[in-house]
C-alpha cells in the first residue's frame, strides 16, 4: 500500500497510526497538495490528502473512509472499532467525528453558531 500526504496533516497521521496499529506495511509518499499537486492529482482529482493506494491499485480518499476500509480489511478482531459486532458503535463514532470536524472549522473561522 502507498500512503500519500504529509504527516503534518492530522488526517494523514490518523491513517498512518491505523496502518501501524494494524501492522500493515506501506510506503509513504510525503507529497504536498501544493508542491506535488500534479502527482497527487494522478490518484485523486480532488487533490486532497490522505490518499491510500491499495495493493490492487484501488485508490481510497478521505481519512474516515480509509479507516473504515482498513477495519474491513483486517477483520473484526484487530479492528479499531468492532464494526461487525457493533454497527451502532461505528455510526456513533462517525457522528462524533463529524461533529468534532464541524466544531474545529467553526472555531478556525471564529463563527458563532
Amino acid at each position: 500500500m502507498i500512503l500519500i500526504g504529509q504527516y503534518d496533516s492530522p488526517f494523514v497521521r490518523r491513517v498512518a497510526v491505523a496502518l501501524r496499529e494494524y501492522r500493515l506495511p506501506y510506503e509513504h509518499r510525503p507529497w504536498s497538495v501544493w508542491a506535488q499537486s500534479e502527482e497527487v492529482a494522478k490518484f485523486t482529482p480532488l487533490r486532497r490528502v490522505p490518499v491510500l493506494v491499495l495493493d490492487d491499485g484501488e485508490t481510497l480518499v478521505e481519512s474516515a473512509a480509509i479507516l473504515d476500509a482498513l477495519d474491513d480489511l483486517v477483520g473484526a478482531e484487530p479492528a479499531l472499532l468492532e464494526t461487525p459486532a457493533y454497527p451502532a458503535l461505528r455510526a456513533h463514532a462517525a457522528r462524533c467525528e463529524a461533529m468534532a470536524s464541524f466544531a474545529a472549522v467553526v472555531q478556525a473561522l471564529h463563527v458563532d453558531v
